[in-house]
């Protein structure tokens, strides 16, 4: 991360958020005086949970992770809503970023990844906290995509690598699973932007969801195919419903190993450059656990219909507990 990049694009970060424009819904909300866009985001980013995080792709972890409030898209398969409806927010001043940077070097962190939420809702308080900061290496920008031109060209150069999401095969999917019928659009004209700029900093990553094999899963996958040849992709294949959603809701099951198996088939037929998943890391050595961090983390573990184990929040402790569950008995 480019502090001193971050520090010369403050002023034009301002004037967007005058009259806010960071993403498409452009609500015009003058974010520098304290008011509350669309997205739930204000004059500074709140943080609601962060730890270093073992189970992201294989060139992104360990992962110093903070999640901070505030998103401009309102996805039923959100897997982190739960946390910020409950979890108490915290203001991330220059002064717990930095401590959250050290505790992250500390415990091996290799990466330090921001998300949400949405992070780049929350682009003027963040470059302001870099600026301040000073560099610091792998920064990773966890996003949707869903952000307006002005705001992604501001972080070139300052995010070193950007974890994009394309969701979406069509309109009505994005409406009706997001809020927002241009959100697939939106993020695909991103990603093209991105990877014209620096190919390699782009890893865009797509979660196949139950039932949107056909209209989402396969037109997405061949959309990179055709737009991004040989950027990297991160397809997930490991769908767990959210709390919450209705009984009855497409979403909530579990993705059924067919579609699965279809969309990493597809994926090699098209020659997706896929990335690999991390390894679990190995058990920390007496003494070395990470020290606890500022706020709470919430892990999860859920088993399927199927009996296929997933674990949600993974740090390096729930990586040994589940290697120690797991291990043959006498």
């Amino acid at each position: 991360m480019n502090g001193e990049l971050a520090k010369i694009r403050l002023d034009r970060i301002r004037s967007l958020a005058e009259n806010c424009r960071l993403c498409p819904r452009r609500c015009g909300v003058n974010r520098t005086r304290g008011g509350t866009g669309a997205c739930g985001a204000g004059r500074r980013a709140a943080l609601f949970m962060e730890y270093v995080h073992w189970a992201e792709d294989a060139d992104l972890v360990p992962a110093q992770t903070l999640y901070l409030a505030g998103c401009n898209l309102g996805c039923r398969f959100c897997q982190t809503r739960a946390e910020r409806n409950r979890l108490p927010e915290i203001e991330l001043t220059p002064a717990l970023f930095r401590d959250i940077l050290a505790r992250g070097r500390e415990a091996g962190a290799a990466t330090v990844n921001v998300l949400g939420g949405e992070p780049t809702v929350n682009l003027p308080a963040l470059l302001e906290l870099f600026a301040e900061t000073g560099d610091f290496p792998g920064l990773v920008w966890n996003t949707n995509l869903y952000g307006s031109s002005e705001a992604f060209e501001l972080l070139a150069g300052v995010a070193d690598i950007f974890l994009g999401d394309l969701k979406f095969g069509n309109p009505g999917c994005a409406a009706g699973l997001a809020g927002a019928a241009d959100a697939g659009e939106v993020a695909r004209e991103r990603a093209e932007e991105i990877f014209a700029r620096s190919p390699e900093a782009l890893i865009v990553r797509h979660l196949v969801l139950p039932g949107h094999f056909a209209c989402c899963a396969r037109p997405v996958l061949e959309w990179i195919g055709r737009r991004l040849p040989g950027v990297r992709v991160s397809l997930k294949t490991i769908y767990a419903p959210p709390p919450g959603l209705a009984p009855a809701d497409g979403l909530n099951r579990f993705l059924p190993r067919e579609e699965a198996g279809a969309a990493l088939e597809l994926a090699r037929e098209i020659g997706l450059r896929l990335t690999r998943d991390a390894p679990p890391p190995l058990p920390a050595a007496p003494g070395t656990a990470s020290r606890p961090g500022s706020l709470p983390t919430v892990c999860e573990a859920l088993i399927s219909p199927e009996g296929g184990i997933y674990l949600r929040h993974i740090t390096r402790e729930v990586f040994e507990a589940a290697r120690a569950a797991a291990a043959p008995r006498d």
